[in-house]
């Protein structure tokens, strides 16, 4: 049940963590790399049900007004949702605006 994604999650939280003590260019930098790269893994992890989704919608919420990785979590999520439900939204409103503009 989304366990990779909770242990993401926490590798982010710890991450997060160590970019807010970070002192020093040098340190600073590592930190930020190691929160992004733990950022793209939970983003290129599908989830597995709704633990998975709420992990990653809640860090997009959180991310929204601090990085442009907020949309890489939010398209992730919605990925998700595709494949866990069958689904595309976005797909059907695609093909209905596509016809009103032919």
């Amino acid at each position: 049940m989304d366990e990779k994604i909770s242990g993401l999650f926490q590798d982010w939280l710890s991450a997060f963590e160590a970019v807010q003590v970070a002192s020093g260019e040098d340190a600073i930098v590592k930190a930020q790399s190691s929160l992004s790269d733990i950022e793209v893994r939970l983003a290129e992890t599908p989830a597995e049900g709704m633990q998975g989704l709420a992990v990653k919608l809640g860090l997009h919420c959180f991310l929204n007004d601090h990085a442009d990785a907020a949309s890489m979590q939010s398209e992730s999520a919605y990925r998700d949702l595709v494949r866990l439900t069958g689904h595309d939204p976005a797909i059907e409103i695609a093909a209905r605006f596509d016809k009103r503009a032919a």
